[in-house]
């Protein structure tokens, strides 16, 4: 990847696939990993991004819910070359509805801790909530417009709440994600004008006309496909109508951000979710989109998401020489550069 004689390490890719670097616009980093401060600390969370992260393509990702402290702390020792990764663009933690602090979140979370999550009741608190958030690093805004309760019950978001969040966040230009859950949460994101659904909702009933204005709206979706299967089920009756949904969604026209939700999901492999979104209606080019130009798009950034001159050198090789990649080609990552210097593997014999 650089002459004779220019004093660039050259790296030889043998004719595999190059594409700009790959965002994932969904993952937390919660996991007890991020939060070590020694050598050995150090070295454990190296590992974890390489697995996590740089083994999947990954030079970009969106964090949409952790402790800012320590996402914080890891960008940092990123971006001063203590750790190699990718750029970390994180919420902090995801505001909730009032009372509303999701059944999974319950289960991790002690008691008496949770007056850390923001729950706010009124505009006036959601405003105060994102101003918060925003002056602590978070470079976009997450809100649970509709949050399981139980597993059963969700619970919404009051609509003036979150449309006060998210004219705040807009105000400083910054995007809003929302979790949506079923139709309520769906009409209460939309009505709030959200920028894009972190999820397509899993209870689907009463979401076709409201996924059709989203796409008509230009928000986006991020599919999480495979999240659903590894977490809640896996049968046809359940995921059927999830990627029926995202499948109109797409013949609407709509926008597709790449994600997993890895970091809440245990499973790093990106294979399932690749196959789960082809299965819904998304081509290679569509893939491929929604891993590097969408979001470089939404995000309003001029310098990711091509291999141009003039962009920053994030890229991702796959490991693969045909020029017509299948979507698993996508979850075979040979190696992955970040402002040009390779940062996965650390070596390439």
């Amino acid at each position: 990847m650089a002459g004779a004689g220019s004093g660039v390490r050259e790296v030889d890719l043998s004719g595999r696939v190059t594409t700009a670097g790959f965002w994932n616009c969904h993952v937390h980093l919660t996991e007890s990993v991020w939060s070590g401060r020694s050598r050995a600390a150090l070295s454990a969370m190296q590992a974890a991004i390489d697995d996590m992260m740089l083994s999947r393509g990954f030079v970009t990702v969106v964090d949409l819910g952790s402790h800012p402290r320590t996402t914080n702390a890891l960008a940092r020792r990123i971006e001063t070359g203590q750790l190699r990764g990718p750029t970390i663009i994180t919420a902090g933690i995801g505001i909730r509805p009032w009372r509303g602090i999701p059944f999974y979140t319950r289960i991790i979370v002690p008691w008496f801790m949770r007056w850390m999550l923001p729950t706010p009741l009124t505009g006036f608190g959601a405003r105060l909530v994102v101003a918060s958030q925003l002056r602590n690093g978070a470079r976009v805004v997450k809100l649970f417009t509709g949050a399981y309760v139980t597993p059963e019950r969700v619970k919404p978001m009051r609509e003036a709440v979150a449309r006060a969040a998210v004219d705040q966040a807009h105000r400083r230009g910054v995007r809003v994600f929302a979790h949506p859950s079923n139709r309520e949460g769906t009409a209460i994101a939309l009505g709030a004008g959200v920028d894009a659904l972190a999820h397509v909702p899993d209870d689907t009933y009463g979401t076709a006309a409201l996924l059709a204005e989203a796409a008509r709206r230009g928000v986006r979706t991020v599919p999480t496909l495979h999240m659903f299967a590894s977490t809640v089920r896996t049968d046809a009756d359940y995921l059927g109508p999830i990627h029926a949904a995202l499948g109109d969604f797409l013949r609407q026209g709509g926008k597709v951000l790449f994600g997993t939700d890895v970091g809440y999901m245990a499973e790093r492999d990106t294979r399932p979710e690749f196959e789960a979104m082809a299965d819904s209606g998304m081509g290679v080019d569509h893939l491929l989109g929604s891993l590097t130009s969408e979001p470089a798009a939404f995000f309003a950034d001029q310098e990711r998401g091509a291999v141009e001159v003039g962009h920053h050198a994030d890229l991702t090789i796959l490991d693969t020489r045909s020029q017509h990649p299948t979507p698993s080609d996508f979850s075979r990552i040979y190696a992955t550069f970040r402002q040009g210097r390779m940062i996965w593997p650390a070596t390439i014999e």
